[in-house]
């Protein structure tokens, strides 16, 4: 069997899902899996006590697959951990709205024996975007993020002025709410929310999507993902940086943002019958005919 060691994550928030941990785990200890278990605060639970566990940051030279049993959420903030290790990743949905997490809890464990034990998956690389903040000519903060990076006004609430560059060509002056630069993963997220377009993971872009935009020529863009983007902040206010919506950064006039594609990608593994635009159907409802 290829994936020997695998590592479980989950919220554990409430008892049912962690019985869909131990259910799932407990199967594949029987299929001579080690199970590795990182379950934060929880890992007093009895229920673990059979499995590895600890911090899935402490095991990243060991582990050869990562399920995550949860929402889009969880599967975001394990994404940005292991996507320097080349180790694959699979998200089972505890019945939300996540677009990444695809195989349901109900179904886990036959879809997973088929793709564990008979080989039936496929494994599709998705692409991050890569943020630096330079300050008075230093890097004074970075992330990297999965679905997208958005800048946006703060505590006080006016809108924020800003310039926008691509490979050192002025691109465009705005006034709004804010922008999302979002990877075609994040496409049907935030992005999709603001009027952004929804792009195929397959391909090479990133969308540039303002927020509330001052001026209603200002339209969503779609760049080319080999391309550098320039942030550049034209006017002292309260203004943040958000990777993934999960991390957080203060910028401050003058502050520049560089953006660019990750050298790494993000490896998914699906089950053998994935179709993305499957997924997008049953998600957003596209096959009900309305009456």
């Amino acid at each position: 069997m290829k994936f020997k060691n695998v590592a479980l994550i989950g919220k554990y928030q409430t008892a049912e899902l962690t019985d869909y941990i131990v259910e799932l785990g407990e199967y594949l200890t029987k299929l001579g899996i080690n199970v590795y278990l990182d379950c934060a605060n929880y890992c007093e639970n009895e229920k673990f006590k059979n499995f590895k566990i600890g911090s899935l940051k402490d095991w990243l030279d060991k582990i050869n697959l990562v399920i995550v049993i949860g929402g889009d959420g969880t599967l975001l903030s394990v994404a940005r951990i292991i996507v320097d290790y080349d180790i694959p990743i699979l998200g089972i949905n505890q019945g939300k709205l996540g677009f990444m997490t695809d195989i349901t809890v109900d179904e886990m464990i036959v879809v997973i024996q088929s793709m564990l034990v008979d080989n039936n998956y496929t494994l599709e690389a998705r692409s991050l975007l890569a943020a630096k903040v330079i300050r008075d000519g230093k890097i004074v903060d970075n992330g990297v993020a999965l679905n997208d990076i958005v800048i946006s006004r703060g505590a006080i609430g006016n809108m924020i002025e800003f310039d926008i560059n691509i490979d050192n060509q002025s691109v465009l002056s705005q006034k709004s709410d804010g922008v999302i630069f979002a990877t075609p993963t994040g496409s049907t997220a935030y992005s999709l929310a603001a009027g952004g377009p929804i792009i195929n993971p397959d391909a090479k872009v990133f969308s540039i999507v303002p927020i509330c935009p001052q001026s209603l020529t200002n339209r969503p863009l779609v760049v080319n993902d080999s391309g550098v983007i320039e942030f550049i902040l034209m006017r002292e206010n309260s203004t943040q940086l958000h990777v993934d919506g999960q991390e957080c950064f203060n910028l401050i006039y003058r502050d520049k943002v560089i953006l660019n594609k990750h050298p790494k990608q993000l490896q998914f593994i699906h089950p053998q019958d994935y179709n993305y635009y499957k997924t997008l159907r049953r998600k957003l409802e596209w096959s009900k005919r309305l009456s």
